[in-house]
């Protein structure tokens, strides 16, 4: 019988070798995230801390490297990790069962589009875990903010380079990447860019719009930064701190 959540691998993370965890949802109850519809979510966990308390110390290296929204940080990553953190206790129990053959197969016949990583960045699990999964399904969305550190090139494929600033994306750009970037909520749109279909629109999903993946061809995109006000707020005061 097809479960909703599976773990996909455990290992050894390729951003500071700490022990991390893929695991997928939404296989048979879906996504309640209005933005994203119905994609199946890929959360990258540390595999030894509550996700919460991960962000809190600093201790989520591992699957968010040096990304600058997090919460140690600018304090300013729009995930909610209270969900988060049930996935990561029911992962703790051994409540998930392996993924195998049979949920590849289940993709590649209903073809459900992947978010890659709807928690931490997709670049901390090897490539060659992904791509079964990326390759049966075909549709995708991703970021990553380790584009800065040189990983593997492969992911320009599949992914977007994650950026807070105009120069940043001129630099991403400038390395082969098509850029994702968040902006206050009054910041003008940069000349290459288009605003995220979703903010334009609220009736338009990621399932069914898939502008955001590695593809040279699609225009490089902006949205304003969302979230819990204070998380707003903080980054805003980073965003002016960097172009200052």
């Amino acid at each position: 019988m097809l479960q909703n959540s599976y773990i996909v691998w455990e290992g050894a993370s390729l951003i500071d070798g700490s022990p991390i965890v893929l695991i997928l949802t939404g296989f048979v109850n879906h996504t309640s995230n209005r933005k994203t519809g119905r994609l199946i979510q890929s959360w990258i966990l540390q595999q030894d801390i509550v996700p919460t308390e991960a962000a809190k110390k600093g201790l989520d290296s591992g699957i968010c490297g040096n990304c600058p929204m997090k919460l140690s940080q600018s304090g300013s990553c729009y995930v909610n990790l209270l969900p988060t953190n049930n996935i990561y206790r029911k992962y703790e129990t051994g409540s998930y069962p392996k993924f195998t053959a049979n949920e590849i197969a289940v993709l590649q016949r209903y073809r459900y589009p992947i978010r890659l990583g709807s928690y931490g960045d997709p670049t901390a699990v090897p490539i060659k875990v992904w791509e079964p999964i990326i390759r049966v399904s075909s549709r995708y969305t991703g970021y990553t903010h380790q584009w800065r550190n040189n990983c593997n090139h492969s992911w320009q494929k599949y992914l977007m380079a994650s950026v807070e600033s105009e120069e940043e994306a001129r630099v991403a750009q400038s390395k082969g990447w098509r850029t994702f970037r968040i902006i206050a909520p009054e910041a003008p749109l940069g000349k290459n860019e288009i605003l995220c279909c979703h903010t334009e629109d609220d009736r338009i999903q990621c399932e069914n719009c898939l502008l955001c993946d590695g593809a040279s061809s699609k225009p490089n995109i902006a949205d304003r930064v969302h979230g819990l006000k204070w998380k707003i707020s903080n980054f805003v005061k980073y965003s002016e701190s960097i172009s200052t």
